[in-house]
């Protein structure tokens, strides 16, 4: 019971002491609540915005408290400023911007506008929208304005207009801050710090910048550009100022003339306002339901534009048919870099010069290009000179709207890399006389009908034998000619009439025309391969059609013939893969029997799956080729090797967007590797990597890529070779022979004055051919092999002529000499001499 009494005790005590406290708690609940409603009246008093912002909070996530904040302390003759910004900043922006940037670049606007001589000129709206947005495009969000309005104050300081103080910072900014054009910079939409910080942009880079300085003193700026020029040679950005209307410039490309001036001017007008590919936008920080396009970025949609191509179109409208825009690059060789230079075009007819400039070097933007007014179906001269070398080329306008004409002033060097003349020229004393040759040819054309066995033992007569050591160079020809006349050909002859090319079950159609008119040599041979690959056939018959008419004719450059090679299936490598090789091979020996084709102007090139196969076919058979080009494509691990092509011209486009299966890094990869391979030297490995800014997978500008491969010719002996083998199919390689190759074999070799270096890794047979272009059949050939020290006399054989000739299908590649190289086959990797 006493239990029971204290526990019921302790009860009433605590019922007792609730009852005391509960006046208490209703005091402080009804300070509680008069408190949260003074707060709650306080905040709707100071709620000065829109719903609309309310919207933009909702959109902002967990960054909606910042931006509340920034709202609540906000000043209030900024106010106006904050609510464009939230009611039309893209939601990454909404979910990612502090309250001190915010702040800042609201601060730091309105009082440069304030300061700014041409304050009154400027409606609100202009402020908002051109001077207010701390950023452009999708570029990088910094805090820019400070920085840029310390560089750039000082510069405009005397200027009364904003068309004058843009003028100026266009002038001086890019060199005060160190900043160029430069394709090498790390990507188009760089901000004004990354810009700054690595010193290199590209047009996109340099806009951003200008506008971006432009707006730090107050005056209205804003991006514009195109996704593709209607000439299809890429895309551009510029900027657009606001002086009483909008007018444009280049940035970093001041003109001393003032605005609405520039070298993309005659470009711009050709614009086509209802194509999005080819209209001109301007970029506008308020949503106006219209995407600026980003050809580096496609994906991004929420960058606003107005489409401004009405006031650039029209101005060259009326003289698009009355005259011809030449425009003119000068390189230092073919595929290399861009060279400032004279250039003079002349009339034909005339010898005083019409056209006087200088072309562009590689600080210029890709598509700025000296540019000349001709008159249509007019003949023409355009000489480029520089340092002492100079290139010229006669060209004829047409009718095409506009002709790119590249100059290459080291034309010559592609064409005789590595060519030397005999170590000691022997003069023909007597050149082969007319009987002596019908004799000759008669004995060449038993050669070749007669069966293979009967070539093995095949025995010329001395006095023949004696007329090859006389005069090699006019037994050539004449064997060339027994060759094309022999009945052997039947079946390419069929495949030639109708139009395609075959090997074993593989089979490939051709569309080929003419273009221009006949050298004198004869035709060059221009291979173009279609993209697609592996995918249904209708797919890769329509890329096939496209190729058809790919490439532009340029007539001008010389006459030529232009082929669009059909892949033999639809398979994911039907241009790079073991039968393609010796394909390519008949379509060539086809068209150097039958297609009156010069032998040292054959040229191959291809886009995305064309490209893929000029990356393996050029570099396995580079003693085919006069160049190769290959776009939008990169070298494969197990197909290609850059060390084949030490003599021969090899060229490549490829895309900065273009990240696709490894592409972009796969072509700086092979880029390095040229790099190493050349060294300090000039005069090897002609092979140069296009890279465009702000590119993708297509729309690459390489359509004029025959006018700028044509000047180059093949050099069929060059005097050094390196041979590294990825395949068991080709067995030649310029003048050397591996009867059993493998990958993974390789031979160096050097022919000098009689004197033959080389060095090999694992080949156990190999044969160095030769004739009196490489050496002097009077003298001992000396010969190193992997060391060892031996010395040879060789005569030149009709025999080995029509045998190489018959192997080769190609005069240039046949020789008069060989020499198998004297293996210990019972060496290691390194083979010795017996």
């Amino acid at each position: 019971m006493k239990d029971f009494h204290v526990r019921g005790e302790s009860r009433s005590l605590s019922r007792r002491y609730r009852l005391a406290l509960l006046p208490m708690l209703v005091l402080l609940l009804v300070g509680v609540l008069n408190l949260a409603g003074a707060r709650a009246e306080a905040l709707l008093t100071n709620r000065w915005w829109p719903g609309e912002v309310d919207q933009a909070l909702g959109r902002a996530g967990t960054n909606s408290a910042v931006l509340f904040k920034a709202l609540r302390e906000v000043p209030e003759s900024q106010r106006k400023g904050l609510q464009f910004l939230l009611e039309n900043m893209p939601p990454n922006d909404l979910q990612a911007l502090s309250v001190g940037f915010l702040l800042e670049n609201l601060s730091l606007a309105y009082e440069a506008f304030n300061k700014a001589r041409w304050r009154d000129q400027i409606s609100d709206e202009l402020f908002l929208n051109e001077i207010l947005p701390f950023a452009c495009l999708n570029e990088r969000r910094d805090s820019w304005r400070r920085l840029l309005y310390t560089q750039c104050s000082p510069m405009v300081e005397n200027c009364r207009t904003p068309a004058e103080a843009a003028q100026r910072l266009n002038q001086k900014l890019f060199g005060v801050l160190k900043v160029k054009y430069s394709t090498q910079r790390k990507k188009p939409d760089q901000s004004p710090l990354e810009s700054i910080e690595s010193g290199l942009a590209t047009c996109s880079g340099l806009a951003i910048l200008l506008v971006d300085a432009c707006r730090s003193i107050g005056v209205p700026a804003r991006v514009a550009g195109t996704p593709m020029w209607v000439n299809m040679r890429g895309n551009h950005t510029w900027a657009e100022i606001w002086d009483g209307g909008w007018h444009f410039t280049g940035a970093a490309e001041q003109d001393p003339k003032g605005l609405d001036r520039g070298w993309f001017a005659g470009e711009a007008s050709q614009a086509r306002k209802d194509d999005p590919r080819h209209a001109i936008y301007a970029t506008s920080f308020k949503k106006s339901g219209l995407a600026f396009p980003l050809p580096w970025a496609p994906d991004v949609a929420w960058v606003s534009a107005v489409n401004v191509t009405d006031r650039y179109a029209p101005k060259l409208k009326s003289n698009v048919s009355a005259k011809t825009h030449v425009l003119v690059k000068v390189l230092d060789h073919a595929g290399g870099k861009r060279l400032l230079a004279k250039v003079t075009m002349t009339e034909a007819a005339s010898s005083s010069a019409q056209f006087s400039g200088m072309s562009k070097g590689e600080s210029a933007d890709l598509n700025d290009l000296l540019t000349f007014e001709a008159v249509p179906n007019h003949s023409y001269e355009i000489r480029a000179e520089r340092a002492g070398w100079a290139s010229r080329r006669e060209i004829h306008t047409g009718t095409n709207v506009e002709e790119l004409i590249v100059l290459c002033l080291n034309d010559t060097l592609p064409v005789t890399l590595g060519l030397a003349a005999p170590d000691k020229a022997r003069t023909v004393a007597e050149p082969l006389q007319p009987p002596e040759a019908v004799r000759l040819k008669k004995a060449l054309l038993e050669f070749f009908a007669a069966s293979t066995n009967k070539q093995v033992r095949w025995k010329f007569s001395r006095g023949l034998e004696k007329l090859l050591y006389r005069d090699e160079a006019a037994v050539r020809r004449v064997a060339w000619d027994a060759y094309r006349n022999a009945p052997i050909h039947d079946v390419l002859k069929k495949n030639f009439d109708g139009n395609q090319v075959c090997f074993e079950k593989h089979v490939s159609p051709y569309v080929v025309r003419t273009v221009g008119v006949r050298p004198a040599k004869g035709w060059a041979l221009f291979i173009a391969m279609h993209g697609g690959g592996g995918a249904p056939k209708e797919v890769n018959d329509s890329q096939w059609r496209v190729m058809q008419h790919y490439y532009r004719d340029h007539p001008e450059a010389g006459g030529y013939l232009y082929l669009a090679l059909r892949a033999p299936d639809d398979s994911w490598n039907g241009f790079y893969t073991d039968y393609a090789y010796p394909l390519v091979a008949n379509l060539i020996r086809q068209f150097l029997l039958f297609g009156d084709v010069d032998p040292n102007k054959v040229f191959i090139m291809g886009y995305s799956h064309g490209g893929y196969g000029a990356f393996a076919i050029g570099p396995k058979m580079p003693d085919r080729f006069a160049a190769i080009h290959a776009s939008a494509a990169a070298p494969t691990d197990s197909e290609t090797t850059p060390k084949t092509l030490r003599s021969t011209v090899f060229t490549y486009m490829i895309g900065e967007q273009d990240t696709m299966y490894g592409r972009i890094d796969r072509c700086h990869k092979f880029d390095d590797a040229i790099q190493a391979l050349r060294g300090n030297r000039a005069d090897i490995y002609p092979v140069h990597m296009e890279f465009i800014a702000g590119n993708g997978h297509t729309g690459l500008p390489d359509r004029d890529k025959i006018q700028q491969m044509y000047p180059t010719a093949r050099n069929p002996f060059p005097r050094e070779l390196t041979w590294l083998m990825t395949d068991s199919v080709l067995q030649d390689f310029f003048w050397l022979h591996v009867p059993a190759p493998s990958k993974g074999q390789e031979i160096d070799a050097v022919c000098r004055q009689n004197h033959l270096d080389v060095t090999t890794t694992k080949p156990t047979s190999a044969t160095v051919l030769l004739d009196a272009r490489l050496i002097d059949f009077s003298k001992p050939v000396a010969l190193d092999l992997n060391g060892a020290r031996s010395e040879h006399k060789l005569r030149p054989s009709l025999r080995i002529l029509c045998e190489t000739l018959q192997r080769r299908g190609d005069p240039e590649l046949a020789f008069t000499a060989q020499l198998e190289l004297p293996f210990n086959p019972t060496n290691g990797k390194r083979n010795q001499l017996r």
